[in-house]
């Protein structure tokens, strides 16, 4: 599924035209056709209102008019711009319009009007062209459609949304639904652009396929994928042919990220775990680990990891199948040697989270030059800190910013947030499972878990990756009923994991 940002979306249309011979009236008939037809299929023979701006998405309002009349529904249009200020493939259909006698209220003001007489409202003032702060009088129109109560549906994209990083600059339509035109654009499938839109429906324009090759786009990780990936274990399994996870973690104070990254290890299917602690807090851990074995090593009397365990941490680099390093383990500036041995060392597919990143802000250059498999687990701040990048600039754009920054680090790069992005090779990825109450402490160890589990059991950092971040969001979903938003924590998400999984492994016959 092809999603684009605002920039790519208006490349399209131009390569459709100019290379495909397709014309703009054309791709904007057949928007108003498939609006239409999905608004014809709600309405059971109630009043709509059509809201069009002067351009193209407007324009689409106006063609989706005639096709309603076409099909004996009534509908009104409301222009807030006069007839001269519309594009022109806009003028087309507004002299259809016209002549088809469509009621039509023309540099209407929002203030004067009331829409209580209508069934559905359609959203088609400003679109995918949206970049900087709604200007007022288009606020008021905003406002407008927010208080209509009933059915409220966007064309392409809800008006207020930036289309390329779903932000909200001022005020945005609520939509019910939102039918986007021909394919996705990423503020519809990104916070808090994702929230505004509703159901989101994708209207098929005729665009031919291959106008999208010379695009990067970004992709939804498809559930498929989940189902082809996790199978039942082999019969004749044993724990070494199950996978070694190494997990480098904890310090005084920040135990519980350690035990949870490693509990949640154990419920995805890792066959051994065994965790490099602090001596000084390795008591505590064993009185929170059962199935995970821990491995203490001095540290620097202030309950961190420090370069004199080097040497014992090497023994079990060349022991494990693959490495995480990361969890709650502080940022004492001991740390930095500790944490960059264990990189530069490491042969196996490895994985960068928490502290750990932290510890590498100057040397992200270095990750490029190993030849193993890397994974980079940042949230925004600390993408942020490492590659040196203005948060406003990230959050501007995260879709270029993860792609960069993997290009950059020669690394997959998994920027965390309310929408997971993850960034390998040219390809971005989104993930749409999970919901808000995931913003807790330790619920990042636990992703951190189930995907250094996963790379350990032999899958690839890519499928690790996508797979992780999945299945993390899927156990939140499996627990919002009972849970809700609040009262979500960390360690409820690894409860559940085994009937996720389950779920994909026995499919049919899981019960």
């Amino acid at each position: 599924m092809t999603i684009l940002s605002a920039k790519e979306s208006k490349e399209v249309d131009i390569l459709t035209m100019e290379k495909y011979n397709i014309l703009g009236i054309e791709l904007m008939e057949n928007a108003g056709q498939a609006l239409a037809e999905k608004i014809a299929s709600i309405s059971e023979g109630g009043a709509i209102g059509i809201i069009c701006g002067k351009g193209n998405n407007g324009g689409d309002g106006l063609a989706c008019g005639v096709k309603l009349k076409e099909m004996g529904l009534y509908c009104e249009l409301f222009l807030p711009t006069s007839a001269a200020l519309l594009s022109n493939d806009s003028k087309y259909f507004y002299s259809i319009c016209l002549r088809l006698g469509i009621p039509m209220k023309l540099e209407a003001s929002a203030k004067d009007l009331n829409l209580n007489h209508l069934d559905i409202v359609v959203d088609g003032l400003l679109g995918i062209g949206i970049s900087g702060k709604v200007r007022s009088e288009y606020g008021e129109w905003i406002e407008l459609i927010n208080n209509f109560e009933g059915e409220k549906i966007s064309i392409d994209i809800p008006s207020g949304i930036n289309a390329t990083n779903g932000d909200i600059s001022g005020s945005a339509v609520k939509a019910n639904k939102t039918v986007a035109m021909g394919f996705l654009k990423q503020g519809l499938v990104i916070q808090p652009g994702k929230f505004f839109a509703g159901k989101v429906e994708i209207a098929e324009l005729g665009y031919p396929k291959e106008v999208f090759k010379d695009f990067c786009g970004v992709n939804i990780i498809n559930e498929s994928f989940v189902y082809d990936c996790i199978k039942p274990t082999e019969v004749d399994t044993y724990k070494q042919k199950q996978g070694k996870l190494l997990i480098v973690a904890g310090s005084r104070g920040f135990t519980g990220a350690a035990i949870l990254s490693a509990n949640a290890a154990m419920r995805t299917g890792a066959g051994l775990v065994l965790v490099v602690v602090p001596k000084s807090v390795n008591d505590t851990m064993e009185k929170n680990l059962i199935e995970p074995i821990t491995f203490p090593v001095e540290d620097n009397g202030k309950g961190f990891l420090d370069e004199s365990g080097n040497a014992e941490i090497k023994e079990k680099l060349d022991w494990c199948d693959a490495i995480l390093i990361g969890p709650g383990l502080g940022v004492d500036q001991d740390l930095h040697k500790v944490v960059k041995f264990v990189i530069d060392k490491s042969t196996k597919p490895i994985l960068i989270d928490a502290d750990a990143i932290t510890h590498m802000s100057n040397d992200i250059k270095l990750l490029k030059k190993k030849k193993n498999q890397i994974i980079l687990t940042p949230h925004y701040g600390e993408a942020s800190r490492i590659f040196n990048v203005d948060l406003k600039e990230i959050r501007k754009d995260p879709f270029s910013f993860v792609r960069n920054a993997a290009e950059k680090s020669g690394s997959i790069v998994v920027l965390k947030g309310a929408s997971t992005l993850i960034a390998m090779e040219d390809k971005v990825l989104i993930n749409k499972t999970g919901h808000q109450g995931l913003a807790t402490a330790g619920t990042g160890d636990v992703l951190a878990g189930i995907m250094g589990s996963f790379l350990c059991q032999g899958f690839s950092a890519k499928e690790a990756s996508k797979l992780a971040v999945f299945i993390h969001g899927k156990c939140a979903d499996k627990l919002l009923g009972k849970k809700g938003y609040r009262g979500l924590i960390a360690s409820d998400l690894i409860d559940v994991i085994p009937s996720v999984l389950a779920n994909y492994e026995l499919g049919e016959f899981y019960g």
